[in-house]
Formats: C-alpha cells, structure tokens, sequence
C-alpha cells in the first residue's frame, strides 16, 4: 500500500529533526577563546583567596598566601579557554574553583565551565589547579 505522505514530506521532517538535534552543538553567541584573565570579572591579579574543591573527593581546600596566590594566578592567567562546540549540559568536574577578593567571590569555575559555558579540557590548566591542590605549587 502507497503511503499518503509524499517522499517529499518525510525527507523535510527528517532534515527537521537533524537540524533541531545539531543547534545545541553550536557555542552560543559571543563565545570565543578567551585567557581566564579575560574572562575575570576585573583584575586577576587582585584575587586574594582561593578555594579548590575536588570532585571526584568533595574535598576543600583554601589558600591565603600571597605568594602562592600570584605565583598560581601568573601561571594560568594567560591559558586559552576553547569554547566546546556542544553546550549541551553535564555534570561532574574534575576540580571547582573560587577566585575571591577581599572574602568577596569574583569568579568561580570547573575545570571546563566558566558561567555555564563549556569548555574544551585543557590538561595543562588541570595540571595548575591539581599542582596547587596537592601542595606542589
């Protein structure tokens, strides 16, 4: 039996449907790489406690110490952050850190996710943040 839709209509809802399924792959408007001092929400430099919270153990760690706080700002202040093309969400991060000034926090983010935009992983960026985690930094 003939179907009553023409071939026409079904190849229209089928490029529907793939169009529809990619949008959410696209980086929205105005996401470019950016260094995390472009994405800090003034001057990083200023940063004057952090906190590193580990994901996979939950645990928190905070640093005061001045020295340590710029040697760690001058060593991933200038590290690109790439849009992920898929935005779509997830859950789970590897480290979250909060930027603070004067017990004010100024930027907070995951290893991948900067204000609910994805990022593509960057192992030299975790490597920074598990440095300064551990204790090596």
């Amino acid at each position: 039996m003939k179907s009553p839709v023409p071939p026409l209509v079904h190849l229209l809802v089928v490029f529907m449907i793939i169009i529809v399924g990619c949008s959410k792959t696209v980086p929205g408007p105005g996401l470019t790489p950016k260094t995390l001092s472009e994405l800090y929400p003034g001057d990083i430099q200023k940063v004057d406690y952090i906190e590193i919270r580990s994901g996979s153990t939950g645990q928190l760690k905070s640093y005061t110490d001045q020295k340590q706080i710029q040697d760690w700002i001058n060593g991933v202040r200038n590290l690109i952050w790439v849009p992920d093309p898929n935005q779509e969400g997830r859950s789970g991060f590897l480290y979250g850190v909060s930027l603070f000034e004067n017990k004010e926090l100024k930027l907070g983010f995951t290893n991948n996710n900067v204000a609910g935009n994805y990022y593509i992983h960057n192992e030299e960026l975790v490597n920074e943040i598990r440095d300064l985690f551990e204790g090596k930094h």
